[in-house]
């Protein structure tokens, strides 16, 4: 392995994180001398499907990576996370530890590292709209019997990311054009509800389990095209968690009231343990 000169002097790196949906996801390149250049050459990337166990990989995967390099975390200087929508855990631990190192590194002037949010949905149907003919719609899982879901055709979006339940289904997919090709993690955990309505249409594709997640230079390429900077990174959650749907019920086995575990949730300030 030939390993990288990291002095300070050198370009400095761009991390990417994917925690939003089953596949764990780590990227890493090197940025360009110019710093307007939106070009990154791929240095290395690591995946684990590892659902609900982000906070046990991430650090020691990234970590790993480096290590194997030779290249050390002070180089870092972007920092680019997926933000949502996705799971809600894979979601608060990889943009938990993005802001967390952020925050420890030295940056290119001195100050933070710098911080970019992605789309998870746009990542997913990035490849596919260069690859397929017509529309693709990207899904991830959203529990409950419904799915994140959006439309793109010829790189732009056709639709906001929005919930759309399994049962509606038919109705939502009416208002896409055709030919229309379906990936991501939201249709492999509901492929009984979408082959049935794939074999009555044959404008409608089913893509492969290859296209549940973006490929590893995918992530990286968008996120050196992402807008940077040194603010906080806000999860885009679609819809309320399990744990506010469910507070009235949670709250009770603690000893509270729902107005009163509502008020603390909204202070902060305070753990519900």
């Amino acid at each position: 392995m030939i390993c990288a000169d990291c002095s300070n002097n050198q370009p400095g790196l761009l991390l990417a994180i994917n925690g939003a949906d089953e596949r764990l996801q780590v990227a890493l390149g090197r940025l360009p001398d110019v710093e307007a250049s939106a070009d990154v050459e791929f240095l290395a990337a690591q995946e684990w499907m590892v659902p609900g166990q982000a906070v046990r990989f991430l650090a020691p995967g990234i970590r790993h990576m480096l290590d194997n390099l030779g290249l050390h975390s002070r180089n870092i200087r972007r920092i680019a996370c997926v933000h949502g929508p996705g799971s809600f855990t894979g979601l608060r631990m990889s943009l938990t530890l993005a802001e967390g190192l952020a925050a420890g590194l030295a940056g290119g002037q001195g100050g933070s590292a710098q911080l970019a949010g992605l789309d998870h949905l746009a990542l997913l149907g990035h490849e596919a709209t260069q690859a397929a003919t017509g529309a693709v719609l990207a899904l991830s899982w959203s529990r409950r019997g419904q799915v994140y879901a959006q439309a793109f055709q010829a790189g732009a979006a056709l639709t906001p990311p929005q919930v759309v339940l399994i049962a509606e289904l038919p109705e939502f997919l009416a208002t896409l054009p055709r030919p229309l090709s379906v990936l991501g993690g939201g249709l492999r955990r509901n492929l009984a509800a979408f082959e049935p309505l794939a074999a009555n249409d044959s404008s409608l594709r089913l893509l492969p389990q290859d296209w549940d997640a973006p490929r590893p230079q995918t992530l990286l390429t968008l996120a050196a095209q992402a807008s940077f900077g040194h603010g906080p990174l806000t999860p885009v959650y679609l819809r309320a968690s399990d744990a506010e749907d469910n507070l009235a019920a949670i709250a009770a086995g603690r000893g509270l009231s729902e107005s009163e575990a509502q008020a603390i949730l909204s202070r902060g300030s305070r753990t519900i343990s």
